[in-house]
């Protein structure tokens, strides 16, 4: 008879803390109404993301026979830019002086890289490699346009 008092009297201490467990985990997660860094009733995580500043930009850069592919790449000041840098023949390099910019990609190994254009204009962007006199032809431009108004 006394087991069983035993395990009537911890089944309360086992329901609290498994409450309480439950409770700090969707505090930690932002699940809790009215907890802190949770998101008010009505919003979205969406919301949030059209507030903040500029634009996700991707783009896959390719380099082959001494060209870049696209050659012209435009986005607004305040966007953040993700390149996927491809090198099909032999290895070669993007490189923006302006944004301080220099990677090198190699066929099959890409290099993926983000950064924010917080400078508006154009800015030419190059191979910086010297392993062939074709290289030192390679060019491109970052065109940064100025955020529009309204």
């Amino acid at each position: 008879m006394m087991e069983r008092e035993g395990s009537v009297r911890r089944a309360p201490l086992f329901l609290f803390v498994a409450l309480a467990l439950v409770a700090t985990v969707l505090v930690a997660a932002g699940g809790w109404p009215g907890a802190a860094g949770a998101a008010p009733r009505g919003s979205s995580t969406s919301a949030r993301v059209q507030d903040q500043p500029g634009q996700s930009r991707p783009f896959t850069l390719t380099a082959r026979k001494y060209a870049f592919s696209p050659a012209r790449i435009e986005v607004y000041a305040g966007d953040l830019v993700k390149i996927t840098f491809e090198a099909q023949d032999i290895p070669h390099s993007f490189t923006i002086d302006a944004y301080r910019i220099a990677k090198r990609a190699a066929p099959g190994r890409p290099a993926v890289f983000e950064f924010r254009a917080d400078q508006a204009g154009t800015f030419p962007y190059y191979c910086n490699l010297t392993i062939d006199e074709g290289c030192r032809q390679m060019r491109g431009e970052l065109v940064v346009r100025a955020k529009p108004k309204g």
